[in-house]
């Protein structure tokens, strides 16, 4: 499974840390956010960050 993927334009990476951890970097624009996740499964993991994508994502239209 690669490290690096794209969803919906912004290109994010899932790190495991531990064996029940991942490390989640969004770059978005000039910010880069940093999350965990606790999950064993790797696609959980990619779908956690695809779910924070698509929540900044709304944030940003409502603010303009």
């Amino acid at each position: 499974m690669p490290n690096s993927y794209s969803h919906r334009g912004v290109t994010f990476s899932v790190k495991r840390q531990y064996d029940d951890q991942f490390e989640i970097i969004i770059e978005l624009d000039e910010e880069v956010p940093h999350s965990t996740v606790r999950t064993r499964l790797p696609e959980l993991a990619k779908r956690r960050a695809e779910m924070l994508i698509n929540r900044k994502l709304e944030d940003r239209l409502k603010l303009v």
